[in-house]
């Protein structure tokens, strides 16, 4: 039986990489933010009384990771519908797909990132089956229908 594609699918390292570089470029970007918005809180909860500031820091701290969920959302949909590759995989020289070897739009991407959730709460099994699987698919990747593969190669 012949391959359907060539056979350059990114490798678990280089995925787990990108990975890491993408979701430290989000930390970093949620706790500027959170400074920012931390900064403001306090100058503005010293004219407040205690009760009300315990419901706006209590609000604020259910809200953050919220935040940062909604970014990390934001983030990869736009990046991987855009052009394939987020700035990790840029970095990593590697690029989302369809399984066709076209650009992912902006449905599939969307349905991608929520696949993450799929492939992270088991334990990140999702994430780390791409070590296993034959074409260094996550769980994520099957739900979408796409592939990561070496960006120079398509």
């Amino acid at each position: 039986m012949s391959e359907p594609f060539p056979a350059n699918f990114a490798n678990f390292g280089a995925r787990a990489m990108a990975l890491a570089i993408d979701l430290l470029l989000i930390s970093v970007l949620n706790l500027l933010v959170s400074f920012l918005l931390a900064g403001w809180l306090v100058f503005e909860l010293t004219h407040l009384a205690l009760l009300d500031t315990i419901v706006i820091v209590t609000t604020w701290l259910a809200v953050m990771p919220a935040g940062f969920v909604f970014v990390h959302l934001v983030y990869f949909t736009i990046f991987h519908a855009c052009c394939g590759q987020t700035i990790g995989k840029m970095l990593m020289g590697i690029k989302v797909v369809t399984m066709d070897d076209g650009l992912i739009r902006p449905g599939g991407a969307f349905l991608r990132w929520t696949g993450y959730l799929v492939s992270f709460l088991p334990l990140a099994a999702g994430f780390l089956w791409s070590a296993v699987d034959r074409e260094h698919c996550a769980w994520h990747d099957r739900l979408a229908r796409t592939r990561v593969v070496t960006a120079e190669m398509t």
